[in-house]
């Protein structure tokens, strides 16, 4: 059988290499939109009064969401020091430069998918605690 893998040349390969970048980006930018209706659901009037320990469950979502907060900062930040890299590293004849900068970038990208499971978690159990507390429609007597 013919092998038919593709070789890429240094340019496309930034060019992928800036494509991951750009999807990271985006990626955290629908997170954080996602994380400001989330909190702005928490501290709305829409939840039973009556549902167990509410407003502690309220006050460790939030506080969830918060920590997401600054690891997505901070996830920004290493991504934006990571793009300044790679223009240098891609015009660099040290192949060793470039293999250093590739294994750094599979570790960010583990890092930023890592976040991204772990947000889906989280968003997973704030929909199931507001399936059980958000008030019932209520039913119009005929």
């Amino acid at each position: 059988m013919e092998n038919t893998r593709t070789v890429l040349n240094r340019t496309q390969k930034t060019e992928k290499l800036h494509w991951h970048i750009e999807h990271w980006r985006s990626d955290l930018q629908f997170m954080e939109d996602e994380t400001r209706f989330l909190e702005q659901l928490l501290h709305s009037d829409v939840f039973e009064p009556d549902t167990p320990h509410l407003s502690d469950r309220i006050q460790k979502y939030s506080a969830r969401l918060d920590k997401f907060k600054a690891r997505k900062s901070r996830l920004r930040d290493l991504i934006a020091k990571h793009e300044r890299f790679l223009g240098s590293v891609m015009a660099s004849q040290d192949e060793e430069v470039v293999s250093d900068f590739y294994f750094r970038h599979d570790d960010l990208e583990m890092e930023v998918l890592d976040c991204t499971d772990d947000f889906k978690s989280l968003k997973k159990e704030l929909f199931d605690f507001m399936a059980e507390a958000l008030r019932k429609p209520r039913t119009e007597m005929a």
